[in-house]
């Protein structure tokens, strides 16, 4: 039986509507998937009731002055504790990234605001980026012409190392997040590990209040 519990649709920072993701997911035989969007539901709702679909999650946490992120599957999507906490944090990711951009070069932002990172495509009623993220802001300082490449932009701005800064919004903690993932019926899994590098700082993570990993993942 092929899963995927780990897919993103354009209502984060995916690639596709929801309806295109359905469409791969069918050819490719995978039977059981979760649609888990960085701090939001709205991909999942679109699909909800489509046989194999597990509701689910990617919600942002703060540790450490670094972003930790957690799968949450099997949510009530609604469940209001959830529904609040995921409220703050997409606020949260728009305050961070108009921070980021007016700490960036005037040679770099050349002008960029807010508004201008918003991804602004629509199908079948289906709106995109209505949770901005760090991908949203490297594709439009790629399209503004201020770095190169999306690599670029994360290597040299907007990596982990850079956001590692006191004088940004503190996502929740993971004891939160994991907390309102439970509120709602769901399990927490530590998203892409292998990330951290080493094995203490995952135990940290772990220790901090998730059920459990991800083993497979792209960037492991």
């Amino acid at each position: 039986m092929k899963v995927d519990f780990h897919l993103h649709t354009w209502c984060s920072d995916g690639a596709h509507d929801p309806i295109e993701m359905l469409h791969a997911i069918r050819h490719a035989g995978v039977e059981a998937f979760a649609i888990t969007d960085h701090d939001t539901c709205a991909g999942w709702r679109t699909l909800a009731g489509t046989p194999g679909l597990i509701a689910g999650v990617e919600a942002t946490a703060g540790h450490d002055h670094r972003e930790v992120h957690i799968v949450g599957l099997g949510i009530a999507p609604d469940h209001p504790q959830l529904a609040d906490m995921l409220t703050r944090v997409r606020a949260l990711r728009e305050i961070r990234i108009t921070a980021l951009i007016a700490r960036l070069p005037a040679d770099i932002s050349r002008g960029l605001t807010l508004d201008d990172v918003r991804d602004r495509r629509s199908r079948s009623g289906v709106t995109a980026g209505e949770s901005l993220s760090r991908n949203h802001l490297a594709r439009a300082l790629v399209q503004r012409g201020g770095v190169a490449s999306f690599r670029a932009a994360f290597d040299d701005w907007l990596g982990d190392e850079h956001m590692r800064d006191t004088a940004l919004p503190s996502f929740p903690s993971i004891a939160e997040v994991t907390g309102a993932i439970r509120a709602a019926g769901g399990v927490s899994l530590l998203a892409h590990p292998g990330m951290y590098k080493v094995v203490p700082v995952v135990e940290e993570l772990m220790d901090a209040g998730c059920d459990g990993l991800e083993v497979e993942h792209p960037h492991l």
